[in-house]
């Protein structure tokens, strides 16, 4: 076996290489033994080209060299993205509080001199150097070894042991070999996990950017990005500013801790203002190691003590969108693959965020234009309606009418015929909307032109519109009409119906449907309809309606129905049309409460006078 390099080995040689630099050859089994050290050493830094874990690489190494050098303490630090500080990859010996948030600048103390200077620093006695920086206690004697790779200044091996003199020329001699190939080990096993890194970060992007084109709703697609960077870097708070250009401010939109829950509070910020506000001025990313060194930083979260800071500007055709910030109570937290990361990220979230405010734009201005189109629509609607009800001697007719929130496709005309007669229509077209509408228009029109013909009657003008209605080939439209004619000589009324809910005829206070049905106009070619002649009494009233008026919901989702309509109709037998009418709608208004009309309600109520 080899032997383990000691102090007692080399306390002599020690004290006679604080005087003389020379040293003497070492001697034939010397060089084996050290031949054998450094092939034990190599094979193990080999290794680290294998493991996926470079820190178990580096910690496999460590172990493997006590079994040569008796040390102390141990350090492997590595040179951070931005080539300015050293922060350690291990150590061995050092207090929690130094190996994890230390970090030692190009040229300071023992670590900093053999990193700028690339050549190994051996420092027999700690307290008599001005270099010396302890980093923990009890440490008399130091040798730093450079990681250098390509001749680029990685990092440094640093052994400490609390004897003075302890390392020796030998040590550096068998050490400044391992140091080079280490070196390329950790290089190589950086580049393979950066990469690894990449194509899975490249992957992962590639799914967000097809998600994100996706979303259309700046909740929802901010919601998913804060899920997204979860996976990708490890943070403890997560903000996405939106920049306000009305009040020119950066306004937090959505502010997430780590573990998922919204952070309570978060302030605006305008241009320069903070770590994001400068980031959206310059418009480029700031990654900021140690924030409390930066006099930009600005407090926006209060419950979490942030160390370090990255923030990202979004920006769409030089136009700035927002910022993506992130925090960490660590120090150095974000490498510049991160920040690489996060900016494309940016990139595929502005576009998203931009595409997002142009379709939520488009949809108000339809929206807009919708109500608009339905305004109009509605005062064309109601134009089409006739302004008064009309008058024969003995008949007395009243309306209610009450449009949905949408336009709908209710009406009702009163059309003039012979003396002494009047012709009536109620009807409902399915659908809703301005297409409704226009479909009622289209019927009101044919209805008219068929009651100008002499000689029809209310099943001949059904069947004759139904031809003609399903002859026009208009997909899912129909109409539903209940057509009359009334005739004051005899008291008749006489009416055909055509898929409206069946009439009711109030007479002696008793209620009363009326059988008259039939197959809405426009569904079927060649059909007819039935007619039914009512010999009216004085008093007598005939409840015409269109389904919003029994299909009316409540809170519950319960309709109204036809049980409760006659127990309503019951109620109000003995009062005039006008009161009958107002009645029935006043009841259908107070049964549904604050819950809005899905359909048009209408009401016709013709009511048999004396005179």
């Amino acid at each position: 076996m080899v032997e383990k390099l000691n102090g007692s080995e080399a306390s002599a040689e020690a004290s006679e290489a604080a005087v003389t630099p020379e040293v003497e050859a070492p001697t034939e089994l010397d060089a084996r033994q050290q031949a054998d050290r450094l092939a034990c050493l190599l094979s193990v830094t080999q290794e680290i080209n294998a493991t996926p874990d470079l820190k178990d690489g580096l910690r496999r190494v460590a172990d493997c060299l006590e079994q040569f050098v008796d040390y102390d303490t141990l350090g492997i630090l590595l040179v951070d993205d931005m080539g300015r500080e050293l922060q350690f990859e291990l150590a061995v010996g050092f207090r929690e509080e130094v190996a994890k948030h230390w970090r030692f600048g190009m040229g300071q103390g023992i670590v900093g001199t053999a990193a700028e200077s690339k050549e190994a620093v051996l420092v027999p006695d700690t307290k008599k150097d001005p270099r010396y920086i302890q980093a923990t206690e009890g440490v008399r004697s130091e040798l730093a070894i450079p990681l250098v790779a390509k001749d680029r200044t990685i990092g440094v091996l640093d052994l400490g042991s609390g004897k003075p003199g302890f390392f020796t020329e030998e040590h550096r001699r068998l050490l400044e070999p391992l140091g080079g190939q280490l070196a390329n080990a950790i290089d190589n096993s950086r580049l393979y996990n950066n990469l690894q890194e990449q194509a899975q970060t490249l992957s992962m992007l590639h799914e967000v950017n097809r998600e994100l084109a996706s979303i259309l709703d700046s909740e929802e697609l901010l919601e998913k990005v804060a899920e997204l960077v979860r996976r990708l870097i490890d943070h403890d708070v997560f903000t996405v500013l939106l920049w306000n250009e009305e009040a020119q401010l950066l306004e937090p939109r959505i502010s997430f801790y780590r573990d998922g829950p919204r952070v309570g509070t978060a302030r605006s910020l305008a241009l320069g203002q903070g770590i994001c506000g400068t980031a959206a001025a310059l418009q480029q990313s700031l990654r900021v190691p140690n924030i409390h060194l930066d006099p930009r930083y600005v407090s926006c979260v209060s419950d979490v003590e942030v160390r370090s800071e990255l923030a990202v500007p979004m920006t769409v055709k030089g136009q700035l969108v927002g910022v993506l910030d992130l925090e960490s109570t660590e120090y150095d937290a974000f490498t510049s693959q991160q920040e690489q990361t996060l900016s494309t990220l940016g990139s595929a979230l502005a576009i998203a965020l931009e595409n997002a405010r142009l379709y939520e734009q488009l949809r108000k201005d339809e929206q807009r234009l919708e109500q608009d189109d339905l305004s109009t629509a509605r005062e064309i609607q109601k134009q089409l309606l006739p302004k008064t009800s009309p008058w024969l001697p003995g008949l007395r007719v009243a309306v209610g009418y009450e449009p949905a929130r949408h336009l709908g496709g209710d009406f009702y005309d009163f059309l003039p015929c012979c003396e002494g007669q009047m012709a009536l229509a109620v009807g409902d077209v399915s659908g809703k909307s301005t297409s409704a509408a226009l479909y009622g228009s289209l019927a009101v029109g044919m209805l008219r032109e068929q009651v100008d013909r002499t000689g029809m009657q209310p099943a001949d003008i059904l069947a004759n519109m139904n031809t003609k209605l399903h002859q026009l080939e208009i997909d899912n439209r129909f109409v539903a009409m209940l057509f009359a004619f009334y005739n004051d000589a005899d008291r008749s009324l006489t009416l055909a119906n055509s898929g409206l809910p069946r009439p009711y005829l109030l007479r002696d206070w008793s209620v009363e449907q009326i059988d008259a049905v039939g197959v809405p106009l426009g569904m079927f070619a060649d059909r007819t309809y039935d007619e039914i002649t009512l010999e009216l009494r004085s008093r007598d009233m005939v409840v015409i309606y269109t389904d919003g008026i029994d299909e009316s919901l409540n809170a519950a989702g319960d309709e109204l129905g036809t049980q409760r309509l006659e127990q309503i109709l019951r109620q109000l037998a003995g009062g005039s049309a006008r009161e009958v009418a107002d009645g029935i709608m006043d009841a259908v208004r107070r049964y549904s409460g604050n819950t809005e009309p899905s359909d048009d309600r209408t009401v016709v109520v013709i009511k048999i006078t004396d005179s």
